[in-house]
């Protein structure tokens, strides 16, 4: 599991890779530069595109094997896009933030959540670690809607995003002792003094109450 402070920045991890960018070798170069282009019309970060070509590299990757994994990314960034734009059409969406959802999907988060977290907050709020703390809690086993309720709380109960980071270290430390994903979540939040929101209730009739997580 990813601890809570490796949040992707972009920023930082192109910086580190763009001096490699000349020794990339000319065959991948052509081979990448129709995906590049594409990305670029499409509006996907092509930075980020380029970082991956650059981390196959590092890591002597065949240029198949690289651009296999470009153009993995370059559809999960579409993807990621086409999600946060169709939840808020006026928001500037930010390369992190394309990339956190991409990544936050990956884990198991649902498109759906995607759309519900993106659409009830702020067109103007950045939500790169918001959604990246979302893939963090389901990574660890916390359902995706419950983990987008949680995350979308904090979000509109306007919580410093640096607290939002420890979340995830802090349910580790419950995971350890042999905490379900939902406790260890529960107190994670309680130790950072966020409060705990309440979950749906769902009655056998279809109606809905709404109670906190410590009720029975």
């Amino acid at each position: 599991m990813r601890p809570a402070a490796a949040v992707l920045s972009i920023a930082l991890a192109w910086g580190a890779l763009a001096p490699a960018a000349a020794q990339l070798d000319p065959t991948v170069r052509d081979a990448l530069r129709p995906v590049l282009e594409t990305a670029r019309r499409d509006s996907v970060p092509v930075e980020v595109l380029e970082a991956k070509a650059l981390e196959g590299v590092a890591k002597r990757r065949p240029t198949p094997v690289i651009l296999a994994a470009v153009q993995r990314l370059a559809g999960e960034l579409r993807d990621a896009r086409a999600a946060l734009r169709a939840a808020a059409p006026t928001a500037t969406l930010s390369a992190g933030e394309q990339v956190a959802v991409a990544e936050a999907v990956r884990l198991g988060t649902t498109w759906e959540d995607v759309r519900l977290l993106r659409a009830a907050a702020d067109p103007g709020t950045n939500l790169e670690i918001p959604f990246a703390v979302l893939g963090a809690l389901v990574e660890r086993g916390v359902p995706a809607g419950e983990a987008r309720a949680v995350i979308q709380g904090m979000v509109k109960a306007g919580v410093e995003q640096s607290r939002m980071v420890e979340v995830p270290a802090r349910i580790d430390v419950a995971l350890r002792v042999g905490a379900a994903p939902i406790p260890a979540l529960n107190s994670a939040l309680q130790g950072l003094g966020i409060p705990v929101p309440p979950v749906p209730v769902v009655r056998p009739q279809g109606t809905t109450e709404r109670r906190g997580r410590g009720d029975s």
